[in-house]
């Protein structure tokens, strides 16, 4: 590969050791940093130059945390059924019209599978029923995510598939809703829900997963993201023959889930390790605020009106704090680290009491806590001593903030949501996330989210909150890298490391706060190659 000269730029390289106006590259790699006549002077000879005419460039962005293989499939092969503001279906009644079409259009397809929804955005302000989804199709399963992926709702024919017909099946953590000894088609959380799934998605649709993939791979490129992450799951092999088949351009962090027996999954081995990333082992300690699922310490501020709970409702753990520790435990034995799915401030006692009782806890790997909503100061002072690393999703500040606030959780617990200010003042690495498809991937959006602080009604909640655009670009680059041991390759515009970068219309750190969001990706960098 020749060498390159990218000069006459803004760099922002998140490296205090690598500064200048123009970078070198070679075989993929960034060769030097520095300034312009210097560079040519010494080692330039030869090189194809690119002018960057003054453009912003940043390291490309990581994403944390997120489901690509999910988001994929939600783009490729479900039917929208976003709500308003995010989509346009208002009502259950919209829903099941939308629903109905999208079958006319897919006839080919077995089942019909919306994603999206969310009951505290429609007039009804509840899931729909299987009744209401048998409207829509008899014939064929019909099911519909809930955003937050912690909630589904099927129809009849879907759960007589699964074989859930009375009220027999009662699983350990997550919840069926029954009336009169009958499944009323809605489920929450995935010991709940996966019944119904595993027996819906049909092997035809697999068919089209690699073709999905492949789009959504451009898809998240046009966002500047360089490096993907699957966030749960035992999908190592799928995404290997993605890059064997060359479906997929950016790199991926995948982490595997505990095997259905409790064991752990199998590293990931690949010969290009650069490309896919064998990441933490993902454990789940609750569920989602806005679904309800989510495991607090003080009640939920208003109860759901379709979805009553009992007084005093504090949500439920995803495991048991014995199987957690157990996990812990394990995961620290074999040298590995977990990533552990923590919404609530209740699941995150959980996890720092087992962390901390874990005799073979691994204190030297980077431990994650994925969501981290709710984090107190008591906490975020333990996870400080105990070394886990946080990584944050200021995302729900702006899509469901006036809900967290007005309805979820009320004020004082509402507001402080992502505490990232926290994790400044505490010198914490922590890193931010949009949890895709919950939320679209969007790195730009999650730094204008943690720097602004704005709900959709204009409202900034906890503004001692805020940080930097600076501490927020960090999030999604250098921070993020260090959480999946990456650092020596990506994350900085650095000597030696993976030459992937993104170019910026604007720069990001001197424009308005406002104007973040819209930001224009010019141009995408992979190993030294324009991408995009």
């Amino acid at each position: 590969m020749s060498r390159i000269l990218i000069k006459n730029a803004n760099l922002i390289t998140m490296d205090e050791n690598a500064a200048g106006d123009c970078m070198v590259i070679e075989n993929g790699k960034i060769l030097a940093v520095g300034r312009e006549q210097k560079l040519i002077a010494e080692s330039v000879s030869g090189a194809n130059v690119i002018d960057m005419d003054g453009a912003c460039i940043v390291p490309g962005f990581i994403d944390p945390h997120g489901h690509f293989f999910i988001s994929a499939m939600a783009h490729k092969l479900f039917a929208d059924v976003s709500c308003y503001p995010v989509g346009k279906v208002r009502s259950v009644s919209e829903l099941i019209e939308n629903l109905r079409q999208y079958g006319k259009q897919h006839l080919g397809n077995s089942a019909i599978i919306g994603f999206g929804f969310d009951d505290t955005l429609v007039k009804e302000y509840r899931m729909p029923t299987a009744e209401d989804l048998d409207q829509v199709s008899s014939a064929r399963s019909v099911l519909v995510f809930h955003t937050s992926l912690h909630m589904l709702s099927a129809n009849t024919a879907a759960m007589k598939k699964a074989g859930i017909v009375d009220d027999t099946f009662q699983p350990e953590c997550g919840n069926v809703y029954y009336e009169n000894g009958k499944p009323t088609g809605v489920f929450e959380e995935s010991e709940a829900m996966l019944p119904v799934v595993k027996k819906v998605f049909s092997p035809k649709m697999a068919l089209s997963i690699l073709k999905a993939m492949e789009e959504e791979s451009e898809r998240y490129l046009e966002k500047g993201i360089t490096t993907v992450c699957e966030g749960a799951g035992n999908m190592a092999a799928l995404y290997k023959l993605a890059y064997r088949m060359k479906r997929m351009k950016n790199r991926a962090i995948v982490c595997q889930s505990l095997k259905p027996d409790g064991t752990l999954p199998g590293k990931i081995s690949f010969r290009n390790g650069k490309q896919l990333i064998d990441g933490p082992v993902k454990l789940i300690a609750d569920g989602s605020i806005q679904a309800y699922t989510a495991y607090v310490t003080q009640p939920y501020y208003k109860n759901h009106p379709s979805r009553p709970k009992p007084e005093g409702y504090c949500g439920n753990p995803g495991m048991t704090p014995e199987k957690l520790l157990q996990a812990i435990n394990e995961i620290g034995r074999a040298g590995r680290a977990f990533a552990v799915h923590c919404n609530g401030d209740a699941a995150l006692d959980m996890v720092l009491d087992a962390f901390a009782k874990a005799p073979s806890a691994n204190y030297d790997a980077r431990n994650l806590i994925i969501h981290c909503q709710m984090a107190r100061e008591d906490q975020l002072d333990r996870m400080k001593e105990l070394g886990l690393l946080p990584s944050f999703f200021p995302a729900h500040i702006y899509v469901w903030g006036d809900n967290h606030v007005h309805t979820f959780l009320g004020e004082a617990r509402g507001s402080r949501i992502d505490p990232v200010g926290s994790a400044v003042r505490r010198d914490m690495c922590f890193s931010l996330h949009n949890d895709a498809p919950v939320t679209e991937p969007s790195p730009l959006s999650l730094i204008w989210n943690s720097v602004a602080r704005m709900t959709q009604k204009g409202e900034v909640i906890a503004p001692e909150q805020r940080i930097s655009v600076y501490e927020a670009l960090k999030g999604v680059t250098c921070n993020a890298a260090y959480q999946y041991g990456a650092e020596g390759f990506l994350g900085s515009l650095s000597r030696g490391k993976k030459a992937d970068f993104v170019v910026l219309d604007s720069d990001i750190l001197n424009i308005p706060v406002e104007e973040i969001p819209d930001i224009r990706i010019r141009e995408v960098w992979l190993e030294g190659r324009r991408v995009r």
